[in-house]
């Protein structure tokens, strides 16, 4: 899923709003993001002890946004590449209750 790398990393809203016009385009039951992307959505207020290029997310507002538009999300560790093992992936998976 590609979201918006071109977009300021400061600029949150533009970052969700990018986030939710990827995961509406998506058809399927789960989509991957890369980390920075919902980082840049969801910065938490704390860095990143690991990464000096993008935040920490903040799971708790990224949890209570992605519920309210019909997903489950959580880290994908097992789909981290080679030294991104602070920064995986993220999963969205649908709710069945929103899959049409």
């Amino acid at each position: 899923m590609q979201v918006a790398p071109t977009l300021v990393p400061d600029d949150s809203w533009a970052w969700q709003a990018a986030l939710e016009r990827a995961l509406s385009a998506h058809d399927g039951w789960e989509a991957l993001a890369h980390y920075p992307h919902v980082a840049f959505a969801f910065p938490s207020p704390s860095p990143h002890p690991y990464a000096n290029d993008h935040p920490l997310i903040d799971y708790r507002k990224l949890k209570a946004w992605a519920n309210s538009r019909g997903w489950r999300v959580r880290p994908a560790p097992e789909r981290a590449a080679t030294g991104q093992r602070h920064s995986p992936p993220v999963r969205f998976t649908r709710q069945s209750n929103h899959y049409h």
